[in-house]
């Protein structure tokens, strides 16, 4: 079978076993556990002090702040331990099988975490009403991506060994089953996004603190090609297939201009606020996280490239390359307002401005990893 050579910065030098019998103790690759480390720590500080400087917290509609960063960082890292993860196991029904069993994993706790079960922990209140649990979360959407793109992995693994040593361009050829389906998911998205009709929709407000409460609201829409709150078509798929009820109640779009006084704190809505701002939106819906699985697959390339590379600097040459054109792309379709960065609708320019950043953020690991072992000899 074929080795991975690594240099004395390189963690994940192993031979691929012959069989599943006994596999070989896989070793951590420093850089990216640092990223996964680093981006858990963000998602704390954005959780714990978001409400208090907004402007960390997740934007409330365009644009993007330090919090819209964290749910793209979990893909791309996820999307780059899956090769690392599975090349030692050559058994592709014992892979499928692990997969399987971590997706059913992930959309459990994700459930059981943000569907409602805990209702006022610190009151010792749990359990969940049915009519209104939340079927979509951070974990539930983390397990979508996972699930397509190990099974993509897995299943165009045979073509993969034709060339166990690809060159800079070669690698793309190379793993050009995974960039096809991408361009797939991109075309369903965008598709649906600018070419779906939405209708005009009615909500009624259950909220026991708004004077609106117990109120049947109608938002005007019957357009196409929106990206505005009210008539876009990702909240029109969600309204449609997971119903309003099992919607997140607390959506960033409340701190607009459009919808409160305080913007961009939280605070009582304006009285000339829009019936939208009272209606939940769900930030993990279906469509969203269908372009959410875009961030995993690049990740998934630049964990080929660590793979199958085999000098520092060619790794490097390549992650900084892609790294500065995801972001450069994603940079101009937001500033040209061609398609806008937006976290809630995951749009293309989002992705691409993200999965660039972290791109450059890892690289920096690397490169601060590399010569910490120069230096220390560890």
């Amino acid at each position: 079978m074929a080795e991975i050579k690594g240099e004395h910065g390189l963690n994940v030098s192993e031979e691929l076993p012959v069989s599943d019998k006994k596999l070989p103790k896989s070793k951590r690759v420093a850089s990216l556990d640092i990223f996964r480390g680093l981006t858990v720590a963000l998602m704390i500080l954005v959780d714990d002090a978001g409400g208090q400087w907004p402007m960390i917290g997740h934007a409330p509609w365009n644009g993007c702040n330090l919090a819209d960063f964290v749910m793209p960082f979990f893909l791309f890292i996820v999307g780059m331990a899956i090769p690392l993860a599975l090349k030692r196991i050559p058994n592709r029904l014992l892979a499928v099988k692990k997969v399987l069993v971590r997706t059913l994993k992930l959309l459990f706790w994700g459930l059981l975490l943000q569907g409602g079960f805990s209702h006022a922990p610190d009151n010792l209140t749990y359990g969940v009403d049915m009519k209104y649990i939340r079927w979509c979360g951070i974990l539930q959407r983390i397990a979508l991506a996972y699930l397509v793109v190990a099974l993509v992995e897995i299943f165009s693994r045979s073509a993969q060994a034709s060339d166990p040593e690809p060159t800079q361009l070669s690698i793309f050829k190379l793993y050009y089953w995974h960039w096809l389906v991408l361009a797939c998911i991109l075309a369903v998205y965008l598709a649906l996004l600018y070419g779906m009709y939405v209708p005009d929709w009615q909500f009624t407000v259950h909220n026991p603190d708004s004077i609106y409460n117990g109120t049947t609201l109608t938002v005007t829409c019957g357009v196409r090609g929106k990206l505005d709150p009210p008539c876009n078509v990702v909240g029109y798929i969600d309204r449609e297939v997971l119903g309003m009820n099992h919607m997140y109640k607390r959506p960033a779009w409340r701190r607009s201009e459009a919808c409160t006084e305080k913007s961009p704190y939280e605070g009582p809505f304006k009285r000339s606020a829009p019936s939208w701002c009272y209606s939940p939106f769900e930030p993990e819906g279906i469509l969203s996280s269908i372009s959410a699985i875009l961030s995993a697959i690049i990740g998934l390339h630049f964990g080929h490239v660590l793979v199958h590379l085999q000098d520092h600097s060619s790794r490097l040459k390549h992650w900084l390359l892609l790294g500065l054109a995801l972001l450069a792309s994603g940079l101009i379709l937001h500033f040209t307002h061609a398609i806008p960065l937006n976290k809630q609708l995951y749009t293309l320019s989002y992705v691409c401005v993200t999965s660039g950043a972290a791109a450059l953020v890892f690289s920096a690991f690397y490169i601060m990893n590399c010569h910490c072992r120069l230096i220390f000899g560890v």
